[in-house]
């Protein structure tokens, strides 16, 4: 009985740990795409513009999850818009 409750518990960690992988990826997807949107640039352009631009946002705030570079990037250009 021990080992089957050891046993869900690690099920249930495993399953959790991959959900918010998922939902992190998910969300890295979302903002690269609103980052296309934004700067009007297509496949590759994006992409060389986009890794540039981590580059400079790595070196000023260094430490931080990708996800969060990401965000900064795209609030950058929102608030920039208006």
């Amino acid at each position: 009985m021990l080992y089957l409750v050891i046993l869900l518990v690690i099920a249930a960690g495993a399953a959790l740990t991959g959900f918010l992988r998922r939902r992190a990826t998910d969300g890295i997807t979302a903002l690269k795409r609103r980052y296309q949107q934004l700067v009007f640039l297509s496949g590759p352009q994006a992409d060389e513009a986009l890794w540039r631009q981590l580059n400079a946002v790595r070196k000023k705030y260094p430490g931080r999850s990708e996800q969060w570079y990401l965000e900064k990037i795209v609030y950058d250009l929102e608030r920039d818009r208006r």
